[in-house]
């Protein structure tokens, strides 16, 4: 599998910084962005700010999450229809 430059890029910032350390970076980058009105880096440091945290879950809680959120998600559409 060939990455690209910028996932390499973090791949290689992923495996330097701690966890604490990237969530915090994370969160720093995401609150200057809102602060600034960048609503689009905002929320793409927001969601890495979760996947971070995620990583870290275990993956059956995961699964049931998401099985879950597809049970609403199928509710709601029959809901609406």
């Amino acid at each position: 599998m060939w990455l690209t430059c910028r996932q390499a890029a973090i791949l290689e910032l992923m495996r330097a910084a701690s966890k604490p350390d990237r969530l915090a970076a994370s969160s720093a980058i995401a609150r200057a962005a809102e602060a600034n009105g960048d609503d689009a880096l905002a929320g793409e440091e927001w969601r890495r700010y979760r996947l971070i945290q995620d990583a870290a879950r275990d993956p059956d809680e995961l699964l049931a999450e998401g099985i879950a959120l597809s049970v609403q998600a199928i509710e709601l559409a029959a809901v609406s229809q």
